[in-house]
């Protein structure tokens, strides 16, 4: 089961590019007390390096390496992003709605499994993109 606190979880968002997205992501995370900000450009980076799309439309957003001590606290947070938003390398659309960003050390294996079993059931993110407020959220997480 995904646990993941109300305050976490942001409906309903629009993003033009990748880049946008990581950034909002990153300043959510920040504004979340979990990141500190150089954490944003870890973001970044690991996404130059490997698109943090995951697939089923699905994101992982998460930083590299040298992010890792600007975690101040572990978490995962959701973005929903019904419209999507396209994590591609121009040649091949990777459309992503629903954004699992993640800020974690000793926990991140266990975390990154859950999250990949419960994605792995496109219906259960189809259900989390098309969800209209916080408590159907957390009745698909908790049900997924």
């Amino acid at each position: 089961m995904i646990t993941i606190k109300d305050q976490h979880i942001l409906l309903n968002q629009t993003y033009r590019t990748a880049e946008e997205a990581l950034v909002a992501a990153g300043e959510f995370l920040v504004a979340q007390g979990l990141v500190s900000p150089p954490y944003i450009q870890s973001m970044l980076a690991r996404q130059r390096k490997v698109s943090v799309y995951v697939g089923n439309f699905v994101a992982l957003p998460h930083g590299d390496s040298e992010g890792q001590p600007y975690i101040e606290e572990e978490g995962i947070c959701l973005i929903q992003v019904p419209d999507g938003v396209d994590f591609g390398n121009g040649q091949e659309p990777q459309i992503a709605t629903v954004l699992f960003v993640v800020a974690l050390k000793e926990k991140q294996l266990e975390a990154l499994q859950d999250i990949a079993f419960f994605c792995s059931d496109l219906e259960n993110v189809m259900a989390l993109s098309d969800a209209k407020d916080l408590q159907a959220i957390q009745e698909i997480l908790k049900n997924g």
